[in-house]
């Protein structure tokens, strides 16, 4: 489980490093180099710090959503309980919803299953099945009703992901 995460975040970090230097510019990159330059959270800062100073940078409004990625990647290590309810309100957004994802993933059970549980009701789309993929990797027993239910969903997506995430869990 650690080698894959490590894979999902070292991934993740490319993705966003091309971005940031211009090549296959997406919805993320909005920074200027000018912009990155200035940045008060640079990655390796980021990297270094504590689960509590990167809380700090997930609720802070005026953060980039670079160093938010950056904070999320950082906790996938680092985070603890109280991280969860940040990674949980990013779990809606539409640009960082798969780095709160991958903070949440390795967590120990609990807070972190809980916050993937309670999004089940309130997402829909890819965002959802990002999350119904997310429980499934965690094993999370306590979600099977919410999975059954969304076996009948109109969005085909959403009831493969679903099913997938049941047979995950049940296989011994």
């Amino acid at each position: 489980m650690l080698r894959r995460t490590f894979f999902a975040i070292t991934a993740a970090a490319v993705a966003v490093g091309k971005r940031l230097r211009g090549q296959n510019r997406g919805e993320l990159q909005r920074m200027t180099d000018e912009q990155l330059a200035t940045t008060p959270h640079k990655s390796e800062e980021i990297m270094g710090m504590a689960s509590a100073d990167l809380v700090a940078i997930l609720d802070d409004s005026d953060a980039t959503e670079f160093a938010k990625a950056k904070a999320c990647q950082r906790l996938a290590v680092v985070g603890d309980d109280a991280a969860v309810p940040a990674l949980g309100g990013l779990l809606s957004d539409v640009r960082l919803s798969h780095y709160a994802r991958t903070a949440l993933e390795p967590m120990p059970p609990g807070a972190a299953d809980q916050a993937l549980r309670d999004a089940l009701g309130k997402l829909e789309g890819s965002l959802l099945v990002g999350v119904i993929n997310s429980i499934g990797f965690r094993r999370d027993p306590m979600a099977l009703a919410g999975l059954a239910q969304l076996r009948q969903s109109d969005d085909q997506a959403v009831r493969d992901a679903a099913t997938a995430a049941i047979n995950r869990i049940r296989r011994p």
